[in-house]
């Protein structure tokens, strides 16, 4: 979630369960991506960071700052902008 289209920075909004992030138990719900194996995804778009994440192999060096509050302030504010939408094509 988030990213240079958003104009927010990237966090992390799920967690797949079983999954290697689940099974390592390092990463949180509400983290903010910083850097992927030392290239910073700071005020870039989301799907850089998932590029990168997705061509890593071996070990995986994530910086990331925990921040559960402005997560939830923007899932918050992306469910609002969604219900507006709905309400506009009904």
């Amino acid at each position: 979630m988030g990213g240079k289209e958003q104009n927010s920075p990237i966090y992390i909004s799920r967690i797949i369960p079983g999954g290697i992030a689940d099974r390592h138990g390092g990463l949180k719900r509400g983290d903010q991506l910083l850097s992927v194996n030392g290239v910073s995804v700071e005020g870039e778009h989301h799907e850089k960071a998932v590029e990168l994440l997705k061509a890593a192999q071996g070990k995986v060096k994530l910086v990331v700052r925990y921040t559960p509050k402005v997560l939830e302030e923007m899932e918050s504010r992306f469910e609002k902008m969604r219900s507006a939408k709905r309400r506009q094509q009904t």
